[in-house]
Parts: structure tokens; C-alpha cells; sequence
């Protein structure tokens, strides 16, 4: 579905352990699944096991509902999002609001400094299985990991303290070699699901003291 000028955005919700949160979504952005929800579940347990962060960093944020979660998870005194696609970028405005840092930049050109935790939920099928080519392909650029699974695993990297990453069975990129050689190690399998053609799972890893 291609985006038209005056398209106004629809909000939608998902409930979590701190009461329901509310997102933007248009059709040029990515539409919350399978691995949001797990990335979601991640980020609850996170909460759960007593995690508290107060610089949270979303980096290719689509509607913005893993930081609007983390938000209301942790309650952080600072919330920023990154996207490339300026319809993904819009809709992170609307879902986190004005007091929100929102950049529209590829992986974390655009931002300095370190943050406590990083949410990572990249695109990763391989080039060609999910072609759009609406939107000026940006909504492509969602799903293809040939698109920038690497340059958002070394911007979480460089970014941040701890990272929460989504991945995916599906995915060629060796996520381990790309924390582990920017002095990460993995603490933990969060969230974990199997369907029929894939297995999506959720990590947390801390960057060694």
C-alpha cells in the first residue's frame, strides 16, 4: 500500500505488564509482529529480573512502540529513536510525543554518546523473500537485512551499554561476531519462539566492564 499525502496516521495499542501502550502506525512503516511482540516479552522481563535503565535508545524504531514500551518498563529519564524512513521517524514522534528525542539517520550516525540500553529489533530476511516496493522502498528496507542488519548490530555496538537484539533463524549475519568483536558478551536468551518456517528469538548482551 503506497502512502498518500494527508494520510492520516491509525493508533493501536499492545498490553503489557504495566497497563496497555498506545503506537502510531501508517502503511509505509513496518506493522508490529511476531518479533515486536518478543522483543516486547524481552523487555518485561528485563523489568521483571529488576532491570532499571535511564538512557534508553530504540534504534530502528518503526512505530516506536519498543521504546514507548522501555518508557513505560522502566521509566528512563531519557528516551530516544532512530529510523531511516521519514514515515517511520513521523510515526516515532507521534507514539513517544514531544518530549522525545526522535532522529530520522542511518543506524546511529546521528547520535553521540552512550547509552544504558540499546533495543535492537533489525531487519533481517534474506535480500528478495519480501519485496515492497512502495514507499519508496523504505518499506522494504524494513524487512531485507541486506538493507542494514550490520550497520544497526556495530550503531548498537557503539552506542550502547547493554543490548537487547531480536534474531532470527532466518538471518545470514553472525550476530555474535559483531558484538562479540565490539567487546559485548551475551547474558541471556529473554524471549524464544518457534513457528513452523522460523525460530525468533530475543538476547540481552552487556558491553565487558
Amino acid at each position: 500500500m503506497a502512502c498518500r499525502e494527508g494520510w492520516r496516521e491509525s493508533w493501536r495499542e499492545v498490553l503489557t505488564s504495566r497497563g496497555p501502550v498506545r503506537f502510531a502506525w501508517d502503511p509505509c512503516v513496518y506493522e508490529p509482529s511476531d518479533d515486536t511482540w518478543i522483543a516486547v516479552e524481552a523487555l518485561e522481563r528485563l523489568e521483571a529480573l529488576g532491570y532499571r535503565f535511564e538512557s534508553v535508545l530504540d534504534l530502528g524504531s518503526g512505530t516506536g512502540v519498543l521504546a514507548a514500551v522501555a518508557r513505560a518498563l522502566f521509566n528512563p529519564s531519557l528516551v530516544a529513536a532512530v529510523d531511516l524512513s521519514p514515515y517511520a521517524a513521523r510515526a516515532t514522534r507521534l507514539t513517544l510525543g514531544p518530549d522525545a528525542l526522535v532522529a530520522q539517520c542511518n543506524g546511529g550516525r546521528c547520535l553521540r554518546g552512550r547509552w544504558d540500553l540499546v533495543i535492537l529489533n533489525p531487519p533481517y530476511l534474506p535480500a528478495g523473500a519480501n519485496e515492497v516496493k512502495a514507499c519508496e522502498g523504505l518499506l522494504d528496507m524494513a524487512w531485507s537485512e541486506e538493507a542494514g542488519h550490520e550497520v544497526l548490530c556495530r550503531a548498537a555496538g557503539d552506542l550502547g551499554s547493554w543490548v537487547v537484539i531480536v534474531r532470527s533463524s532466518l538471518s545470514a549475519l553472525d550476530v555474535d561476531s559483531c558484538l562479540t568483536s565490539m567487546g559485548f558478551s551475551k547474558v541471556a536468551t529473554l524471549s524464544n519462539r518457534a513457528f513452523m518456517f522460523e525460530r525468533i528469538w530475543a538476547e540481552l548482551w552487556r558491553r565487558a566492564a
